[in-house]
């Protein structure tokens, strides 16, 4: 429906209208995308912040999402299957986000520091509870210069002789959380093409940290690490925040790959109304991903005249 950024977090809210102003005033993103049907309901919201891009929805299910369900963490006890790392450009001071975030009502989760791979970060939780890590770089750190202070290896794709190049990280980073992140790191690169970035182990072997591309934008692979995250087979099957990757080329043959690959289908593979082809599947562990493909190109008036929906840059004011 736009130029959507190549891997697009979605975050879903009990209340998705009141998300949108909040995350406005405490985190900075600006509304560039906002669908309403002809009640006023939010159909399909996105955001932006310094060029990157966050979707903005409400809690919902139905039979084309099979045993998938779509929650806020307030209505799961605070409990997350992902989260979101924003990358705040230099020209913004961290502390004052911070700052601004907590006066807007963010819950400090840690305070800004400076951290052994180079950058200073803050973490918080938002109104209902989602998990934001916000960071800047502040300086180049080798991966020698990690291990040899910390003990973590760094390896590509499992394996433990590699060394990742270095390479730009995308400013907006959605981490998934799995029971197993090493058959998931394994899967995500045969089913979708994910490619291999850095895969972080301690002396015992264990995940500490692991990185994915597509596309030259960054996902993330995790364990569920803290009662603040849990996979989608611990919560029923429900999840607080989805993946879209936008595909340039041959949808088809990806999703193809996918089913060979275990996918489950969801929703399938057809030409949407907006213009754009599209498949949702869920991964081996129940995570829901939406594949895209823009193969007929619309403006705004051209899919609300196709979809009886009304597209603005910003929710009209009461």
């Amino acid at each position: 429906m736009t130029s959507l950024a190549q891997i697009t977090a979605v975050a879903f809210y009990q209340d998705p209208q009141a998300a949108l102003a909040w995350l406005s005033a405490a985190f900075g993103f600006e509304t560039t995308v906002l669908l309403t049907d002809s009640e006023g309901r939010l159909a399909h919201a996105e955001m932006e912040l310094s060029g990157v891009r966050l979707g903005v929805a409400g809690e919902w299910e139905g039979g084309v999402l099979g045993p998938a369900r779509m929650r806020s963490p307030a209505t799961l006890a605070g409990q997350g299957t992902q989260f979101c790392r924003i990358e705040l450009p230099r020209q913004i001071d961290i502390d004052q986000h911070c700052e601004r975030a907590s006066q807007a009502g963010a819950q400090i989760t840690q305070a800004p520091q400076d951290e052994f791979y180079g950058d200073r970060t803050y973490r918080c939780l938002d109104l209902e509870g989602h998990v934001w890590n916000f960071s800047q770089p502040r300086r180049t750190v080798s991966p020698a210069e990690i291990t040899a202070a910390t003990g973590l290896i760094y390896a590509v794709g499992g394996e433990g002789a590699g060394r990742p190049q270095e390479e730009a990280r995308s400013a907006v980073t959605p981490y998934v959380s799995y029971s197993d992140p090493q058959a998931a790191y394994a899967w995500l690169e045969a089913a979708f093409g994910l490619e291999p970035r850095i895969y972080v182990t301690d002396d015992a072997g264990e995940l500490v940290h692991a990185e994915m591309t597509f596309r030259g934008q960054t996902l993330g692979v995790s364990r569920a690490w803290s009662d603040r995250h849990a996979t989608p087979g611990e919560i029923q099957g429900r999840n607080t925040q989805t993946v879209h990757l936008q595909l340039t080329f041959d949808i088809d043959a990806h999703h193809a790959r996918a089913v060979a690959a275990g996918a489950e289908i969801i929703r399938p593979l057809e030409t949407q109304a907006y213009g754009d082809r599209t498949y949702l599947a869920l991964d081996p562990e129940g995570h829901v991903w939406s594949f895209g493909q823009t193969v007929a190109p619309m403006s705004p008036d051209e899919w609300d005249a196709q979809l009886g929906t009304s597209t603005s840059q910003r929710p009209a004011t009461p």
